[in-house]
């Protein structure tokens, strides 16, 4: 990459397009040793040789870099990962709870309508034959024309209704882009992050470059035909593309589209993407690669030299089957002999002097076969040499047998499992940078989807409620980074035995947890904000436990709700007060039950005696004394009562 002052020179000097045809060419010129020999590599794992359609004339080879590739893509991809958004902190925030799950589902959305595999497939495929494999994000939006009316002041201040054409988003789509190993490009650099532009090539026809809203279009040179003989189209326009470069500049942070032997840029945008490490493709996926370089070694140039030994064995083997054959020499004097090779089991010659043929001592005087012993033991040492070399290919890519499912029957399962865990750490180191680059596609995808759609797809696709909180926070790439976190799950099947032990080992560790927080909590009420968050923590080192988080907070809402309102009702008597004004509220009865049975007494013996009381007043004064006395009563007992509620 040119330094600030001499770019600008050669801009100006030149042109900027020059100034990109040049990049491109420094590129091409040091990458050119490792293209030729991906080339010949792609070759060797398609089998590409010089026969005819029935194979004949094809030398015997054992296609190891097939079958090494095969194992490896079934190892190292078996399932597209789903993507795991959630709060980078485990707090009570349901504002960064909503924008997770709705970034989870729009990326989840994405992957189901777009095949996000099929691009990650085939950049593998890239990764494990080239040694690059390369995905770009592409943003596509669907923009429509559309008439509105919208109310205006003339010039006469009267208001008016006009139609305006209005442009707004149809449809919004982010997807995964494979780009093939010889349509990619990057200025050499040692370090990815020194890397200043990356560049992917397109061949598009003119219809295509009018669809993609490209101006000018008929001067843009088609200067690409397929690698055929012109002769044989009679419409050779029809086949021509224009063979263009999108160039995404870091430094300037433009994106630049330019046709190869073209002195003009046919597009300049800014930015187009507004992401924060600005190239929509993480760094590629290398297979082997140096720290003094960026260009990537093919894996199978480690072990070229073991396959070409394999092949020649595997040649040899097959001359020597080829003369491995039951032939011999017999007595023309005995003509019966010559239908002895064709004869069927159970099948026997008739011999017209077979004494004769006794006299020369049988068959095994008048016929004599070769001896292939020899040959069959020079086999035996070829397939021996084969399994020696197939062990050191094995060692070379680390393919061990034990991963190719070749176990001893007579091994303690420990003993497995430690040979497991051994043989699997490069294949292990592998896996996860597949992931890691899987998971940097998405949270490139996640941050195109914060920034760029808007809240009503976003609700449409999720059926979430997209506040005007929530999209301020996703458009603000720090305020997103503080609360969100994008990873992605395994991409390799998962060890189902593992994986019930680990559910297992989760519902007792919970329960037994459970048990605890729940005593501590009714023993001190104060102490449930702090067993709730012990819970979260808890639950955080299982990836099952994601589940369980919605649940919890329901939980510990409802919970604190109920806490709170027990707090604000009156004070509830102890056990012991109960008992107190129990008793209290029972001599009170008795009292009460005494005075009435009193009052009817003197009710009673009133009518009776009315004759003998001397003054009507003095009763009278009597009755309503005891009158009173029951109210009072009747006071105490109603009070004694509101007291045990």
């Amino acid at each position: 990459m040119a330094s600030e002052d001499t770019r600008s020179k050669l801009e100006l000097q030149q042109g900027t397009a020059q100034y990109w045809h040049i990049e491109l060419e420094n590129a091409d010129k040091t990458e050119e040793d490792w293209r030729r020999r991906s080339r010949k590599v792609v070759e060797r794992y398609r089998d590409e040789r010089n026969v005819d359609a029935y194979g004949v004339g094809a030398e015997k080879k054992f296609n190891i870099l097939w079958a090494n590739t095969e194992t490896l893509k079934g190892a190292l991809f078996a399932k597209m990962a789903k993507p795991d958004v959630r709060r980078r902190f485990p707090d009570n925030n349901p504002v960064t709870k909503d924008i997770a799950r709705v970034l989870e589902r729009t990326l989840e959305y994405a992957n189901d309508v777009y095949n996000a595999n099929k691009p990650i497939e085939a950049a593998l495929e890239d990764y494990l034959l080239p040694g690059r494999g390369v995905v770009w994000v592409v943003y596509d939006p669907v923009f429509v024309k559309e008439m509105v009316e919208i109310e205006q002041i003339n010039e006469f201040g009267e208001r008016v209704i006009i139609e305006i054409e209005e442009e707004r988003v149809a449809e919004q789509r982010c997807y995964f882009d494979y780009v093939h190993w010889e349509d990619y490009r990057e200025n050499p650099a040692k370090r990815p992050e020194d890397v200043n532009w990356k560049a992917r090539r397109h061949l598009w026809t003119r219809d295509q470059l009018k669809e993609k809203g490209f101006s000018s279009v008929n001067d843009i040179p088609l200067n690409w035909s397929p690698d055929t003989d012109e002769n044989n189209y009679e419409a050779e326009e029809v086949f021509k593309r224009a063979e263009i470069w999108e160039i995404w500049d870091r430094v300037k942070e433009k994106r630049y589209y330019v046709v190869k032997g073209y002195d003009k840029v046919i597009r300049v945008d800014d930015d187009p993407y507004e992401l924060e490490g600005f190239y929509p493709t993480p760094t590629p996926m290398l297979a082997v690669r140096t720290n003094d370089t960026s260009v990537p070694i093919p894996e199978f140039t480690l072990y070229q030299d073991q396959a070409e030994e394999l092949d020649r064995v595997t040649s040899r083997i097959s001359n020597l089957i080829e003369g491995l054959k039951r032939r011999g020499v017999y007595d023309a004097s005995v003509p019966e002999l010559s239908h002895l090779a064709n004869a069927g089991d159970n099948d026997f010659i008739p011999s017209e002097n077979f004494s004769l043929l006794a006299q020369k001592g049988g068959l095994a005087g008048v016929f004599q076969q070769e001896d292939i012993s020899p040959i069959s033991m020079v086999l035996q040492g070829l397939y021996t040499q084969r399994t020696q070399i197939l062990e050191i290919i094995y060692e070379i890519t680390g393919i061990s047998d034990l991963l190719r499912g070749n176990t001893k029957a007579s091994e303690t399962a420990t003993a497995q499992q430690l040979k497991a865990q051994f043989g699997s750490m490069r294949m292990r180191k592998r896996q996860e940078e597949i992931e890691r680059y899987i998971r940097d596609l998405f949270r490139i995808k996640a941050e195109i989807v914060a920034e760029h759609y808007e809240p009503e797809m976003l609700q449409a696709i999720t059926g979430i409620e997209v506040t005007p909180e929530m999209v301020q926070i996703m458009r603000d790439d720090k305020l997103r980074a503080y609360n969100i976190d994008v990873e992605t799950d395994s991409t390799v099947f998962a060890d189902e035995n593992a994986e019930k032990q680990t559910r297992i080992e989760f519902l007792q560790t919970m329960g037994s947890y459970l048990e605890k927080a729940i005593a501590i909590s009714n023993a001190n009420p104060l102490l449930t904000p702090i067993a709730f968050q012990s819970l979260r923590f808890l639950v955080g080192a299982w990836k099952v436990g994601r589940d369980f988080e919605e649940v919890i907070d329901q939980t510990e809402q409802s919970i604190m709700q109920q806490m709170q309102q027990q707090m604000q009702a009156p004070p509830q008597p102890s056990e012991n007060e109960k008992i107190t004004q129990a008793k209290i509220q029972g001599e009170l009865m008795r009292e009460k039950m005494k005075q009435e049975g009193k009052l009817a007494d003197i009710q009673a013996k009133s009518g009776a005696e009315m004759t003998k009381i001397q003054s009507q007043a003095e009763l009278s004064r009597e009755r309503n004394a005891l009158k009173e006395d029951l109210a009072l009563l009747n006071t105490d007992v109603k009070l004694a009562e509101k007291a045990m509620e």
